[in-house]
């Protein structure tokens, strides 16, 4: 009886194997399959190579003259519509940073209740000087912070959320690569202080690990046009205005502006701040996507400030960029799609059962299934990002997910 069973699974097996090979065949002859392979070595080859490229220039030591000593007058601009419930947490947070007070200016902007809120923590920011500007009507934020502008008395201007607290040492981590008179703006390192909550944040997290080798790769080698408004640092004499124009981000508009015109924009490993992720898929998709808008207008631009030698950034960065939060979100999403209709149309059922149970199994790994969450929520968010720009839909206002709110009072950066 057993020699019998072994027989039968041995043929099962052969069978199975010859299917297989058959399937196979036919998929090698079949124009969607050829196409799936071609896409996805296209894709690879670009992404992988970029990733290898920035990884390496990541490595080396900075072509800057930094001084530690550095130490310029400071302002410190917190744009605060509706942030009266975390208001308090970022002042305590301020009046922590490593540096002197006497050489910071702060300056916060918002609603009538955020700023009666501000009012009873400020005595915390004792040796600062602090100025309190009350938004009669929602500005939106980068006019906020072009009016909040005409008051600044600082050397450095440094932009933060109000729900963005930065690590005690973050300023002065930032502020001494403006020593080199090349630096035009600085941004920071973003630590997910929900990432533990579920697959949605731990995915951000572990994206977060290879965007910042990118960005620190790049700005290495020159400038990175990517910033985070959370932590972002720009030195007032080359800083006319904040980009205002709809569609445009105020912080990688303001950047790309200030490479063009021949200043190095740099992400800073060490100057940390903490943010929290939004721990769904409808708010992951729908913050993306916002972000996703602003990010292809703007990467767009540089690629035609490229093209007309206009844009002193090696062209790498500029194609690398555009083809990564432009195309491949498509590619992404129409590759998948080449293969099942491809299985289908060639009634490949081994070949589909085999890919399944691979997938199955890979999936028991946390990482690969954070890296399926991001694939999936990166690719929708930055595809229904580029539909709203060609048809002309955008947000007026910037509008807080409100999902992440019970995590911003406890940000911490440890």
């Amino acid at each position: 009886m057993p020699v019998t069973r072994l027989i039968t699974m041995e043929s099962l097996l052969i069978e199975f194997a010859s299917r297989f090979i058959r399937e196979l065949s036919l998929l090698l002859n079949d124009s969607i399959f050829i196409a799936f392979i071609s896409l996805t070595a296209f894709h690879l080859a670009i992404t992988v190579g970029y990733f290898i490229y920035v990884s390496r220039a990541s490595r080396k030591l900075w072509n800057l003259r930094v001084s530690d000593d550095y130490e310029p007058y400071v302002t410190i601009i917190v744009p605060a519509y509706k942030e009266a419930r975390v208001i308090g947490k970022k002042i305590e947070n301020i009046a922590n940073l490593y540096y002197p007070k006497h050489k910071l200016q702060v300056i916060i902007i918002g609603d009538p209740e955020t700023i009666d809120a501000a009012k009873k923590s400020i005595h915390m920011l004792n040796g600062m000087k602090v100025l309190l500007l009350e938004e009669k009507e929602r500005l939106g934020k980068a006019n906020a912070l072009n009016y909040a502008l005409k008051f600044a008395e600082g050397e450095i201007i440094a932009i933060s959320d109000a729900d963005a607290m930065w690590s005690p040492d973050a300023l002065k981590n930032a502020v001494k690569y403006f020593s080199d008179p090349i630096v035009a703006a600085v941004t920071g390192h973003e630590i997910i202080s929900n990432a533990s909550k579920n697959i949605h944040t731990y995915s951000e997290q572990s994206y977060r690990k290879m965007y910042y080798t990118m960005r620190l790769g790049e700005s290495k080698i020159w400038s990175t046009m990517i910033f985070q408004g959370e932590l972002a640092l720009y030195r007032r004499s080359y800083l006319k205005h904040f980009e205002s124009r709809p569609g445009y981000s105020d912080d990688t508009g303001t950047v790309i502006r200030l490479i063009k015109e021949g200043y190095r924009c740099i992400y800073i490993p060490k100057a940390k701040f903490a943010d929290a992720a939004p721990p769904n898929l409808k708010d992951k998709i729908k913050l993306k996507s916002r972000r996703g808008q602003h990010l292809i207008n703007a990467l767009t631009e540089a690629l035609k400030y490229k093209i007309k030698g206009m844009l002193p950034l090696p062209a790498c960065i500029v194609i690398a960029n555009f083809y990564m939060h432009v195309l491949a979100p498509i590619i992404q999403l129409v590759t998948p799609i080449l293969l099942a209709v491809s299985l289908i149309r060639s009634t490949a059922l081994v070949t589909s059962i085999l890919l399944i149970a691979i997938l199955a199994i890979l999936m028991l790994s946390k990482n690969i299934r954070s890296l399926a969450e991001l694939y999936i929520t990166s690719s929708l968010a930055l595809t229904l990002a580029l539909i709203r720009n060609i048809m002309g839909t955008r947000s007026a206002v910037w509008e807080r997910i409100e999902s992440m709110r019970e995590y911003e009072a406890t940000a911490t950066t440890k």
